[in-house]
């Protein structure tokens, strides 16, 4: 019998994957049982690789979960093998402070060591193809998937964290050759182009009005919160 955990999107993943036991990855881990993707399925008997450069939350993952850790950002080729400063604001951490959320104040800034997902991936032995990729980097997100091989991947469901202040995220997705099935909350659900899994009625709208309809709102509301902090 599958896992269904109390947290409406883990409920969801889990009916996605049903009562196969697979492997995962979460990029920006952070707590290890709170607002996580991927407890739930560690409970239902997955194994999988967790990724947070917050020393502190590391520590805590490893003492917590049975996955892999890497106390490491990722980013993209270009940024590997050095260190970036990580602006330290809880599940709001990010790399780059002008693309945190709105209201994140960072607490302060720390060095954090630099690598690709690709690296990550084959130092944990990570399967390809594997099943499960979520990504909540808080606005690294194209350039943690500039590191990573979709190709040799292949993940059957990515989840990417988007508040979808412009479409640039998506139509990287898309060029790598997956396909928008479901939004919710702050994430897109997306699977590759050949996948037999189709979207719903309910949520190509939900689609259609976040990522069209309502862009246009977005990106001048989004112009005037940077023209009254100028």
């Amino acid at each position: 019998m599958a896992y269904f955990p109390p947290d409406h999107e883990a409920r969801l993943v889990a009916a996605f994957f049903g009562d196969a036991k697979g492997f995962f990855i979460e990029v920006g881990a952070n707590e290890p049982h709170e607002r996580s993707q991927t407890w739930h399925l560690e409970q239902a008997g997955w194994t999988g690789i967790l990724i947070e450069p917050q020393p502190d939350l590391a520590d805590k993952l490893r003492a917590m979960r049975a996955a892999t850790v890497f106390a490491v950002a990722c980013s993209s080729p270009d940024n590997a093998g050095r260190k970036m400063p990580l602006h330290v604001a809880g599940p709001l951490s990010s790399l780059d402070r002008e693309r945190m959320a709105p209201g994140a104040t960072p607490e302060t800034v720390i060095e954090v060591p630099i690598r690709t997902l690709d690296s990550i991936l084959e130092a944990g032995q990570a399967p390809a193809p594997f099943d499960f990729l979520s990504l909540d980097v808080e606005g690294h997100e194209i350039e943690v998937l500039r590191g990573f091989d979709f190709d040799r991947w292949r993940p059957r469901l990515i989840l990417v964290e988007d508040h979808v202040a412009d479409l640039s995220k998506h139509r990287f997705l898309t060029a790598a050759g997956y396909r928008l099935i479901r939004r919710y909350e702050n994430n897109g659900w997306y699977v590759p182009r050949a996948s037999t899994i189709s979207a719903r009625w309910s949520d190509l709208w939900e689609i259609l009005r976040k990522y069209y309809l309502a862009l246009p709102f977005r990106v001048l509301r989004n112009f005037s919160r940077r023209l009254r902090v100028h």
